[in-house]
């Protein structure tokens, strides 16, 4: 099996898996928002954000560099027990941190309007949350991401199970949700590492000595010393812009942002299964120094990936209100234009992911640091005038203001992030910028003439009928424009060809 077909096969597994798990989290999204309402749900995603991001900020970039010198070198079990020794410490370090705050009396400055019981689990709850990517991480660069997808499927589908019956009992509360984050998070863990004893892979090596830990924390600094800062002042950024929308939009307008992301993470669902793997063949490429091949894989990949998300987010765009009722119910119902405005968010994410993966796989850290300075001089000021109040001269625009920040500011910083790759791999960034905007148009415009048909046509019946009716006819609309104008997803027309081929032999068989 050629490498192309390697990369095929484990691409669709994760697609297929991450479909699964995407309708889990959004049946599960939607029992814990409407359950916690918008006020506790902005409470638990401000704290599970808080220590999600303050764990990244402790990680120092080890993630990157445990991904990346894995994928060269996996047969290296040591390298494995290094990294989650060092996830324990940081997540140790964080509660202490969490202790000396509490103790000195200061968490309600630091963490407005929270229960301390709850600021400990969200800690843990971002602990076991590393050490799960990290061991997604480690089968991905073992070869294993078939296996451990469906895992990851098979996990999420028992956590509906689980929330389900937590709702039909009425126990949805702050509590049992992180309760059941807890349990669908260490169940995958367990099942990744029966996974890794399965294959034969070791995970961790009882022979780590001394000099082994000099070895790796000098090579991991090596590596991640251009990021160290760099990261930290991003994660701050990043710590900075929920705890600012709480303080001057309090956990109400936390809640409605929070919906907006996560339904704009759904949106991303086929192009995060690809960011990974495509890294770690980015990785390898290089390390042959075959620049041809990154090449390659940039041009198939990426755009067809950033139009492919494209058609998801703008049919959420155009029927934002009636996915933000669908999912978060009526206590949401102001949250309709954050959700259309994050929904733009994953389209051009999609670049940023994927053109990043370019930067770290070819060591091109300083590169990023010094583009990432210039996304903090632009972004915190930013922040500052969309949230504030207008009596500390703001716009006071909460979570709509949150919104338009960081989709502005992704849009900016991914395509100076492409001009630099595309320079590099000697493709041509005017293109590439083309596509983003005839793609954006075309689906927008196919999304909005569909619901604006179906609205007009079934103007008394349930939002939810309308919605399903304009998501099947925008979807054959746009096959349709694909097949017509392949270009909208970055294809040829040899390409359409192939798959009308593919399918005519698939029905002969």
């Amino acid at each position: 099996m050629s490498a192309v077909d390697t990369l095929r096969k484990r691409y669709l597994y994760k697609v297929f898996a991450n479909i699964i798990t995407g309708g889990a989290g959004i049946v599960s999204q939607a029992v814990i928002s409407r359950g916690l309402g918008p006020i506790g749900y902005g409470n638990f995603n401000f704290l599970t954000d808080f220590f999600v991001k303050f764990l990244e900020f402790l990680s120092a970039g080890t993630p990157l560099a445990f991904f990346t010198k894995l994928s060269k070198r996996p047969h290296e079990s040591k390298l494995v027990n290094f990294y989650f020794l060092y996830i324990h410490g940081a997540v140790i370090v964080a509660l202490l941190m969490v202790g000396g705050v509490v103790c000195l009396g200061w968490q309600g400055w630091v963490w407005p309007g929270q229960t301390v019981i709850y600021i400990f689990m969200a800690v843990i709850f971002a602990g076991i949350n590393w050490i799960f990517n990290g061991m997604s991480d480690v089968l991905d660069a073992y070869g294993l991401t078939v296996a451990g997808e469906k895992a990851k499927a098979l996990q999420r589908l028992l956590g509906v199970g689980i929330i389900l019956f937590l709702l039909h009992q009425q126990w949805v509360n702050m509590g049992s949700v992180f309760g059941f984050n807890y349990v669908v998070l260490l169940l995958s863990i367990i099942s990744f590492i029966y996974i890794c004893r399965k294959y034969g892979k070791s995970i961790a090596s009882l022979s780590l000595t001394t000099i082994d830990m000099k070895g790796y924390a000098s090579e991991f600094y090596k590596y991640s010393q251009p990021l160290i800062l760099i990261s930290m002042l991003v994660l701050g950024a990043g710590i900075f812009d929920r705890w600012f929308l709480q303080v001057t939009g309090g956990s109400r307008q936390q809640g409605f942002y929070s919906l907006s992301f996560k339904i704009g993470a759904a949106c991303f669902v086929l192009t995060s299964a690809m960011t990974q793997l495509i890294m770690r063949e980015f990785s390898i490429a290089y390390e042959k120094r075959d620049l041809s091949e990154m090449s390659r894989l940039f041009r198939r990949h990426i755009p067809l990936l950033y139009g492919i998300t494209a058609i998801f987010a703008c049919f959420v765009v155009v029927n934002a209100d009636k996915v933000v009722t669908l999912i978060g119910g009526k206590g949401f119902a102001s949250a309709f234009l954050p959700v259309a405005i994050m929904a733009f968010y994953p389209i051009h994410q999609t670049y940023g992911q994927l053109s990043t993966s370019v930067l770290f796989a070819t060591d091109q850290t300083r590169l990023f640091c010094h583009i990432t300075w210039f996304s903090l001089l632009v972004g915190l000021p930013l922040t500052y005038f969309l949230l504030a109040p207008a009596a500390l001269h703001g716009f006071g625009m909460g979570a709509v203001g949150l919104a338009i920040k960081m989709v502005v500011m992704n849009i900016l910083i991914n395509n100076i992030f492409l001009y630099f790759n595309a320079k590099f791999l000697r493709l041509s960034f005017g293109w590439y910028l083309n596509h983003q905007v005839i793609s954006v148009v075309v689906f927008m415009t196919l999304a909005f003439l569909v619901t604006w048909g179906v609205d007009h046509c079934f103007p008394m019946s349930h939002h939810l009928l309308r919605f399903l009716v304009a998501g099947i006819g925008y979807s054959i609309v746009s096959l349709g424009a694909v097949f017509i104008f392949p270009g909208v997803l970055g294809l040829g027309r040899k390409d359409i060809t192939f798959i009308q081929q593919w399918i005519k032999n698939k029905q002969g068989r």
